[in-house]
């Protein structure tokens, strides 16, 4: 059984093989590849192919990156599991740092392990950096749950990053009665952003360890699900960290003292995104009447 599966939820073709080619290179050699397809096409699987004696390869039967995710880490050999979505690429050490910081903060009751990370574009220039908890130099730093749950509360933002950029227990994603935790469907709909939701339900359980290099690059370009202009769902995405506020509050992770400063910050990130989704003009009425 390998020790770390890297899990690949595939639908865009463009920058799939770069993707796969960072999974291929890494330093760490005790891991499966798992790329699950939800492309219309067979752009994917004609790639995979040429890697066949390295990848295991199948379609998902029920198309949606909300399934296809779930899909992948139910089928996971691995203890571990290491998404890379198929527009993002990995640093060749990432597997091996994150799984080293994660045994040796075992002690500490660490549930995930993650890194800052490098923003690129279509042509793989870098056009950004993301360091939330200002990592540096050549030790890891433990960020406790509750204060990942308070600080995310607070401030609206998605503080670990986006799945690329995580490795965590295969046994975390499961509750007491073997049931997908990492995020509740409705249907085929989450409601919510499906990354933030997983750091939530982990945070319940552990602290979390951060490795100061970093070890991954998240792709933004104009055909990627995080375009709100193509996303229809992406207001979910939005409202859920009001959501992530209410829980917070109601589980006491986010003290009532903290609630005017949480709900200013709210309606900022309302009002960032009003001009792309009108509906939530009333939301922000709403609270700014409640907070005179």
């Amino acid at each position: 059984m390998p020790r770390v599966s890297i899990c690949i939820p595939a639908y865009n073709p463009d920058y799939f093989e770069l993707c796969l080619r960072s999974a291929l290179a890494q330093s760490f050699v005790d891991a499966e590849i798992l790329v699950s397809d939800d492309c219309p096409t067979d752009a994917i699987k004609v790639i995979c192919d040429k890697y066949v004696r390295f990848v295991q390869y199948s379609r998902n039967p029920n198309p949606g990156p909300e399934s296809n995710v779930r899909r992948l880490v139910q089928i996971a050999n691995g203890e571990y599991i290491k998404f890379l979505f198929d527009d993002d690429v990995l640093h060749p050490f990432c597997v091996q740092f994150l799984l080293e910081a994660l045994d040796a903060t075992r002690d500490r009751n660490t549930r995930l392990a993650f890194s800052p990370r490098h923003l690129i574009d279509d042509r793989n220039h870098t056009t950004g950096f993301v360091n939330h908890f200002n990592a540096s130099g050549d030790g890891l730093k433990i960020v406790s749950g509750r204060d990942f749950l308070r600080l995310t509360a607070l401030n609206h933002v998605n503080l670990v990053g986006e799945y690329t950029t995580a490795l965590f227990r295969k046994a975390d994603a499961f509750d007491g009665d073997g049931q997908f935790r990492l995020y509740r469907m409705e249907g085929d709909l989450f409601r919510g952003l499906i990354d933030l939701s997983a750091w939530v339900e982990l945070a319940q359980l552990g602290d979390f360890v951060i490795h100061p290099k970093p070890l991954s690059y998240f792709r933004r370009h104009e055909n990627a699900t995080s375009n709100p202009q193509i996303n229809w769902k992406f207001i979910y995405a939005i409202t859920y960290y009001e959501d992530v506020l209410n829980f917070a509050f109601e589980k006491g992770y986010l003290p009532a003292s903290d609630l005017p400063a949480s709900y200013r910050n709210l309606v900022n990130t309302y009002r960032y995104w009003q001009n792309s989704f009108p509906q939530l003009n009333a939301r922000i009425a709403q609270i700014e009447d409640a907070l005179t």
